[in-house]
Formats: structure tokens, sequence, C-alpha cells
């Protein structure tokens, strides 16, 4: 995986996203990378079902009991599902969302995340995010959530997906600053600091990966800097003028001068002539 393949040529899921990714500014897979979360969704509370109260926002973990499609007289649909964990069961509703059934089956063990709701004795969640629970970690629920700049038919969930896919394979995310300069500033290594700012443990996670990031923008900033200063010193065409021509002229002028030149001011003259003829 080369991170500077154009994002149209890596394959068929990112060809058809190609001209929404660019309005985002993601034109290669590096790019991708690059694309830093705004902001994070807490939902790193992982709760038992028998623990939750009205109000929170949390995760629960477990599997799917059944779900069905309930059809309203207005043509619309509510997708309801029972989830179960070993301390009991919920009921999870999301609305207008049908496909869910493709994607989830009874048996699946889920992870969701929202807000619980309580009519009486009786709890529900709204559920903001969910995703089926394998061998990875999770990256939608139960955690700090990455929140990103989106586009029409570019969620963020959608770019969590990808970017996740990207971070496994880390070995095109080469060092480029010496270990020096990681220790004199107590950075993260660049690798660690890219996937920390799109999957933190913690704020403080997050914090850490926003300094290093911080960091190579002004050192890349200043050593753009450094180069235009070296290649003008390069390339400098000047145009040194002769001073000595205009000897006379010069005499006559400060010979016509209402006043005599302090030291400085002589010596400061000097220096621009100098100048001038370098």
């Amino acid at each position: 995986m080369d991170l500077k393949t154009p994002i149209r040529e890596v394959g068929l899921a990112y060809k058809m996203y190609a001209k929404r990714l660019e309005r985002l500014g993601i034109e290669t897979l590096g790019d991708l990378l690059y694309h830093i979360p705004f902001r994070y969704e807490d939902y790193s509370l992982i709760s038992k079902i028998e623990s939750l109260q009205p109000g929170e926002t949390v995760t629960i973990q477990g599997h799917v009991l059944n779900i069905q499609n309930i059809y309203t007289r207005r043509f619309k649909t509510i997708q309801k599902a029972e989830i179960s964990d070993d301390t009991g069961t919920i009921e999870v509703t999301w609305f207008n969302q049908p496909f869910l059934l493709k994607n989830i089956h009874p048996q699946d063990q889920v992870s969701i995340s929202g807000k619980v709701d309580g009519f009486g004795h009786k709890f529900t969640i709204k559920p903001a995010e969910y995703e089926i629970i394998g061998n990875d970690q999770t990256i939608h629920t139960g955690r700090l959530v990455p929140i990103y700049p989106q586009t029409w038919c570019v969620s963020s969930k959608w770019l969590r997906n990808h970017i996740a896919q990207i971070l496994k394979d880390s070995s095109q995310i080469k060092e480029f600053l010496p270990e020096s300069i990681l220790e004199e500033n107590q950075l993260l290594k660049f690798d660690k600091a890219l996937y920390s700012i799109h999957f933190p443990k913690n704020s403080d996670d997050a914090k850490m990966a926003k300094i290093r990031l911080a960091f190579d923008e002004l050192f890349f900033i200043q050593l753009a800097g450094l180069k235009r200063k070296e290649d003008w010193k390069k390339n400098m065409a000047g145009f040194p003028f002769q001073i000595s021509k205009f000897k006379d002229e010069i005499s006559a002028f400060w010979e016509n001068l209402p006043f005599e030149l302090t030291n400085a001011q002589k010596k400061a003259v000097r220096e621009i002539f100098a100048d001038l003829a370098s």
C-alpha cells in the first residue's frame, strides 16, 4: 500500500466515492489519513443492561434476540431489535432504516451506543452508532469516536471504516524526525500519532496526537521557508552598482547639504553604498 496512490486507483469501493472525497480535499490514501476529526463523541462508558439509567449516553454489548421491520400507516418503517446480555434485555429502536435487517441478524453480537430513555420501568436506547462485534477492536462504539468533516454520502462511519483499514498496514507510515527531537519535545512517534488522532484511547491520547501533528505542520512551514531562502541564495541574480562612477555627483550632493553629516550618518551611508556595490 502506497499512501501516494490516488483514491481512484485503489479499488471500486474508493473509486465510487472519489468525486465526493475530492470535495473534502481527499485525493490520495495519505490525504485520507490526514483527514483529521474535528471532535469526538464519548461512547466509552460500556454498561450492563441492568445498570442503565435514563439520560445516560452509554454503550451496551450483547447478542440480538430478534429484529424486525414494523410498517406504519404513512409508509414509514420502524426497526425494533431486542438485545440481551448476561444481566437482562433491552429494546433498541431505529426509524426508517429498513436496510438494517441486511446488516443485523438474530444471534449477532452487537455493540450499540446511544442515549437511554425510560418509560416507567422499561428502558430503551436511541442508537447513535452500532457495529457487529468481531475479532477487531470496536471503532464506532465503546470508545471516543471520531467525528469528521463530511459531505454527501460520505459519513463519519464510512470514513472511520476506511481509515481503520489503512492504519492496519502501517508499513508506509515512516518516521521522519530524529529520535533526539522526539525525546527533547516529548513527541509521539508518527505512526502512533496518526492512529491516536483517529482512534484515541482517551482524551490525553488525542491531545498528545494533536501536539505531534501540530509540531509537524510548523516544522514543515519552517523547513519550506529555509529551503526558499537557500534556493534564493543559489539563484540570486543581483545587479551591483558601480558607486565609484558617481563619485563627483555624490560629493557635490554632500557639499550642497545645509548641514554636516554626523559620524553615525556617514557610517550608515558607507554601509548602504557597500550593499549597493555588492
